[in-house]
C-alpha cells in the first residue's frame, strides 16, 4: 500500500521537475532561471529520497541526497555571488 503512494508520489514529483526544467528555458529573465534551478535542486532531494524508500535502501540514498543538498547549495551561493557582482556593474554601482 505504502509502496504505491511513494510511487504516485514520485510521480508528481518528476512531473513537477520537468515543468521546473521548462520554466528554466522559458524564464524571462536570469532571476526566474537561477529560482528554477534552485526548485528543481529540491526536487532531486526529494526524488533521491522516495527512490530510497521504494528501493528498501533508504541509507544509501539519504546520504547521496545530503550529499547532493551541500553541492547544491554551494553552487547557488557561488551563482548568486556571480549574479550580483554582473548585475551590480551593470547598474553602474
Amino acid at each position: 500500500m505504502m509502496e504505491k503512494f511513494f510511487l504516485c508520489f514520485l510521480i508528481g514529483i518528476i512531473i513537477l521537475t520537468l515543468l521546473m526544467l521548462y520554466q528554466l528555458f522559458r524564464g524571462p529573465g536570469i532571476f526566474d532561471r537561477f529560482i528554477g534551478i534552485l526548485v528543481m535542486a529540491t526536487n532531486v532531494i526529494l526524488i533521491l529520497i522516495v527512490i530510497g524508500f521504494v528501493d528498501g535502501r533508504r541509507d544509501m540514498y539519504v546520504d547521496v541526497a545530503i550529499s547532493y543538498g551541500i553541492l547544491g547549495f554551494i553552487s547557488s551561493v557561488i551563482l548568486a555571488k556571480f549574479i550580483g557582482q554582473r548585475g551590480g556593474k551593470k547598474n553602474g554601482r
